[in-house]
């Protein structure tokens, strides 16, 4: 726990670890400490506060994001797409949060499956 001051000098503890688990949801839709606390995208946009700052997200949130769009704009399931592909559900699951490292032959299968082909592009960093 570390201590904080607030203006009239009284102190309260904050739990400096549960800031340390911040996790930025699969697609970018709202930001996770834990199982039990949560923040929609909603909530940030109203309450947010605009820092100028941006990060590039990782290949793997990335990956998330295109996969569950991907997967929404077809119009099916993680079940539906766990049947066409043979991949099970729960791993499926696990790639459209950000923590799966699918083979180039599983992304393949995931996008046959969605009627759609992979593209793959490498960019100079900006």
């Amino acid at each position: 726990m570390g201590m904080f001051s607030i203006s009239d000098g009284e102190m309260f503890e904050v739990d400096i670890e549960l800031f340390r688990n911040v996790k930025v949801d699969a697609g970018g839709y709202g930001i996770s400490w834990n199982d039990d606390l949560d923040l929609a995208a909603e909530d940030i946009w109203l309450d947010g506060i605009e820092t100028g700052k941006r990060r590039k997200l990782e290949i793997a949130l990335v990956f998330a994001e295109k996969l569950l769009q991907a997967r929404e704009e077809s119009g099916m399931t993680q079940k539906q797409l766990a049947e066409r592909t043979g991949i099970y559900q729960a791993d499926i699951s696990k790639l459209e949060r950000g923590q799966g490292n699918p083979s180039l032959s599983t992304i393949k299968r995931l996008a046959e499956a969605m009627d759609l082909q992979v593209r793959i592009e490498f960019e100079r960093r900006k």
